[in-house]
């Protein structure tokens, strides 16, 4: 399996619990000694499972590169410890449940009270009006691992790294390249948005422009100053995040404002056309 990996190539591979079984055995050894991660192929087929020795060189050899062998027997390269990595995150598990969750802060619909769902392979901010749903990009491994009180600030982690990431022009998803601009309309007409498209997995995301300036230095040392840590602020508790509370400035060339606020004090961010930042000022 040398080259390349193909979608169907891996797909194949994860389809198959003997391999999986083999990849965490070898990811349990490096966990327990890094220093020496090898096991031999008797105590590796051992701990698989595995009683035929031609069975299981079958689904060694079907895992190829994600395997290193050597004198001292087998043990995960870089590229399965990705794989391995990726499957422990649960983002493969359509049934995985959890929730609800209370979450601070009201619908940026009905202004009704908010909680965390995860049903269906993804995270749902929700009233629990079908319609007005935000999906959370954020797999199951971050709300298994934390306590429920904690998962929010977490969920707001990850969701400002995902938005300063398409800021940067970077996929959260792939890391491929991200361009876009800002447009108007989409799931509510109402508003402005940041439309990004990644040119190597295909996704496109959709960013309210509130969020899209949330990693802005200015952003965050306004915040900073006053206290406040708005790396793990969950930004549709922010006023200046909600979908439609951008001002227009004017439509050609694009200007737009927003008004980053905390109290009585105020900064105002102008985004041109493409996203970018082209000025912040006290009013």
């Amino acid at each position: 399996m040398g080259g390349t990996m193909d979608s169907d190539e891996f797909f194949d591979i994860l389809s198959n619990s003997t391999r999986i079984d083999t990849l965490q055995a070898l990811a349990n050894a490096y966990e327990e000694t890094p220093a020496d991660p090898w096991l031999e192929y008797n105590e590796l087929r051992t701990t698989v499972g595995v009683r035929d020795n031609g069975n299981f060189n079958y689904h060694l050899d079907r895992l190829g590169d994600l395997l290193v062998k050597g004198p001292a027997g087998y043990r995960l390269s870089h590229v399965g410890m990705v794989i391995l990595s990726t499957v422990a995150s649960g983002v493969f598990d359509p049934d995985w449940e959890w929730g609800p969750v209370d979450a601070p802060g009201d619908c940026q619909y009905c202004d009704e009270s908010v909680q965390l769902v995860y049903e269906d392979g993804n995270l749902w901010l929700t009233c629990g009006t079908d319609n007005h749903t935000i999906p959370l990009s954020v797999p199951p491994s971050v709300l298994d691992s934390h306590p429920d009180d904690a998962v929010v600030e977490q969920v707001a982690v990850l969701q400002n790294q995902w938005s300063a990431l398409t800021r940067q022009g970077i996929c959260a998803d792939c890391s491929g390249h991200v361009d876009g601009d800002i447009r108007y309309g989409g799931v509510r007409e109402d508003h402005y948005h940041y439309h990004g498209e990644c040119h190597r997995c295909g996704l496109h995301h959709g960013v309210p422009v509130g969020l899209f300036v949330l990693g802005h230095s200015t952003v965050r040392a306004f915040y900073h100053e006053r206290g406040v840590d708005i790396r793990t602020t969950p930004f549709w508790a922010l006023d200046f995040c909600e979908p439609g509370s951008e001002t227009v400035l004017s439509t050609d060339p694009l200007r737009l404002r927003i008004d980053v606020t905390y109290d009585d004090d105020e900064l105002r961010v102008t985004l041109d056309g493409d996203g970018t930042v082209v000025s912040t000022e006290y009013p």
